[in-house]
């Protein structure tokens, strides 16, 4: 189905006509003039709401010869001239120029769907072609034509009416326009989209257009089993299947196995507010957060990076699934992704996982920097509840920088023990041996270790507040042929002098005092 654009136009007062000769004329008279200054555009308020589609005309070609080809209804050419600027002589031969037409005068197997943009790698395939193609932006998909996105991709797709699909990961799609709706065949995969029907292997999902409900969000997914999972974010959509249909509303999904009708619609899973507490409105109640460990953010200062969400997205573990299958949820997976805008338009990790799979930014493969992210909850069925709001996040997964200066590896030492030296970033904790040592302003750090004798294995490690670790680990060898650690005696350092000349002039006083009181 599409929307219909209403009917518009502007009554005046009647005037009289005398004879029916005035009237002939003042009809050929409006005819001529929209044929010759196209003013068409605005004879009929309905016009301005039709969608187009741009053809290109091909070098010698006629008006009649492009409406012999693309119009359902060849006979009706003159429509064209309404929306461009053209000859009225439909034999005329016209320049290679590109000219607007209603969508719904286009033959069904001529309109065109666009490709609006790609996210990774994502192919097409002509009906009349083997070889899949690199999908790029601006390219047209006809009828027939295939689309497919591999993992972790999408593509944004506006069919020939002018609504916009969501080609998921690992999706397969068929482009195939009915002659009043942009029907889509979805093989594989998901689509997220707004009026476009949707065809599957074991449903058929059309979204309900009513005074109420003008426009609905719904998500059509294909499982593995070929079972078809609808969710719907807003409005409702018909769900069929074996002779039966189901209503299934705003807030509510339904599954379609293999030969099987439609399920009866249940609530989708609770959406995450920003306080990370979701609302279960069927039990008219809050749940804890600590009952399904939904997200727990923690903020970790730092010199620069101060009051800033560093590496933290605690979603996933084992006191989520124990919660998952709960009385009070079905929660069976999360989705996260991560994007660089707030918006969402620049996504660059998309994925599903377990309820009790962990996640940890760490393990992922995207680099630091600032992002935002967001979460939501699949039940058993495959069902996706509504993302969360957007979280901002720093990504730091750079060990700090450690340098150590002494000792070098593999040296050998007499000494029953010896200092270890080096520098670190600031703010970061330095152990050795796992014996924890102070580091100065400039970032230097020191500490003794005891010596065995024969093979030593010293292990310096610097731990960032972000959790990034370095390690340093050297090998050392105590025997009787080994150097002594040539080691900067206390009080040869400043602070010895200074201490050192002080004691000198005081025993200096209190000999001086001692004599002369004796």
């Amino acid at each position: 189905m599409f929307r219909r654009c209403p009917r518009s136009g502007v009554r005046g007062p009647r005037s009289r006509v005398k004879g029916q000769k005035s009237k002939v004329k003042n009809i050929k008279l409006l005819i001529f003039i929209l044929l010759t200054l196209n003013i068409g555009h605005w004879t009929v308020g309905s016009l301005s709401c039709q969608q187009f589609q741009e053809i290109e005309v091909k070098a010698g070609d006629t008006l009649w010869g492009v409406a012999n080809y693309y119009l359902k209804e060849p006979s009706k050419w003159p429509e064209i001239l309404k929306f461009n600027n053209i000859s009225t002589d439909p034999n005329n031969v016209l320049p290679g120029i590109k000219l607007k037409i209603p969508v719904m005068l286009i033959k069904e197997q001529l309109r065109s769907s666009s490709i609006v943009s790609v996210v990774r790698e994502v192919k097409i395939r002509r009906q009349i072609e083997v070889d899949w193609l690199d999908a790029k932006a601006n390219m047209k998909l006809y009828n027939k034509d295939g689309i497919r996105t591999f993992e972790n991709s999408s593509a944004d797709v506006r069919s020939p009416l002018g609504n916009l699909m969501t080609i998921g990961p690992s999706s397969l799609v068929i482009v195939q326009p009915e002659d009043k709706s942009d029907e889509t065949r979805l093989l594989s995969g998901e689509i997220r989209t707004t009026n476009i029907p949707i065809r599957t292997p074991t449903a058929f999902v059309m979204p309900k257009i009513t005074a109420k409900t003008p426009v609905a969000d719904y998500k059509t997914k294909v499982k593995e089993d070929q079972s078809t999972v609808v969710a719907v974010y807003k409005g409702a959509v018909d769900v069929s299947a074996k002779n039966k249909t189901v209503t299934v509303m705003e807030g509510f999904s339904t599954e379609v196995k293999i030969n099987l009708p439609p399920m009866e619609p249940k609530r989708l899973p609770p959406t995450l507010d920003l306080s990370g507490m979701p609302a279960s409105k069927e039990n008219n109640q809050q749940i804890k957060s600590n009952d399904i460990n939904p997200i727990d953010i923690k903020d970790k200062p730092a010199d620069i990076k101060k009051d800033k969400i560093v590496n933290e997205i605690n979603v996933g573990g084992e006191l989520s699934k124990a919660a998952a299958y709960s009385s009070l949820l079905d929660i069976a997976q999360y989705h996260i992704q991560i994007a660089k805008d707030k918006e969402f338009n620049s996504v660059i990790y998309d994925s599903v996982r377990p309820i009790y799979d962990k996640f940890d930014i760490k393990k992922t493969d995207v680099p630091d920097g600032k992002y935002f992210w967001r979460v939501a909850y699949l039940d058993s069925s495959g069902a996706e509840g509504i993302l969360s709001f957007a979280k901002e996040i720093y990504v730091d997964k750079t060990p700090p920088v450690l340098t150590v200066d002494e000792p070098k590896d593999n040296i050998k030492f007499s000494d029953d023990s010896i200092t270890v030296k080096g520098s670190t970033e600031l703010g970061a904790l330095v152990d050795i041996n796992g014996f924890y040592v102070s580091i100065t302003k400039d970032g230097k750090f020191s500490g003794d270790v005891s010596l065995l004798n024969g093979e030593n294995t010293i292990k310096i490690n610097s731990k960032d507040d972000y959790g990034n670790i370095s390690t340093v680990s050297l090998k050392v060898y105590r025997t009787e042929e080994g150097t002594k650690q040539r080691r900067r005696k206390f009080f040869s350092t400043p602070v010895g002098v200074i201490l050192s000349i002080i004691t000198i002039t005081a025993l200096m006083a209190i000999s001086i005092v001692t004599i002369g009181g004796g």
